[in-house]
Formats: C-alpha cells, sequence, structure tokens
C-alpha cells in the first residue's frame, strides 16, 4: 500500500501495473518453451494486473473514525 495517493496518481499507477502486467502476460505466451496460449497469457497478465493493482492502491488499515466534537459559539 503506499498510502493515500490523488485520483490521477492512483490511475496513473493502476495503469502501469495493469500494461507490465498483461505484457508479461503476452511475453508468456509468445515464448515457445511455455506452452501457453497468447490469449490465456493475456487473461492471466490481465487478471495479475488487476490484482496488483488493487494490492497497491487498497488501504488495509482499519480507520476508526470519531466524530469530531464542534462548539456551538453563544450570540
Amino acid at each position: 500500500m503506499l498510502g493515500p495517493l490523488p485520483s490521477l496518481h492512483r490511475f496513473a499507477l493502476v495503469l502501469a501495473a495493469l500494461v507490465v502486467c498483461v505484457g508479461i502476460g503476452f511475453w508468456l505466451g509468445v515464448v515457445p518453451e511455455i506452452p501457453l496460449n497468447v490469449r490465456v497469457g493475456l487473461l492471466a497478465g490481465g487478471a495479475a494486473g488487476v490484482a496488483a493493482a488493487f494490492v497497491l492502491v487498497h488501504d488495509f488499515h482499519q480507520r476508526h473514525v470519531r466524530p469530531s466534537r464542534m462548539r456551538r459559539h453563544r450570540l
């Protein structure tokens, strides 16, 4: 978890994780030594990219939100 990130940074991080994992899946599908279809490699890479993106941007800490007290001003 990388902490609370702005929306643009989270989007860029998710996109980068998906591109890298789909690229690795494509590479595994093309390599002739590994008996894997390109379509299966792309699907496996996409699934791994979604999982990696979730782990990278999800906040796993339980946050306990306490209501803040507000003072009322007397007029």
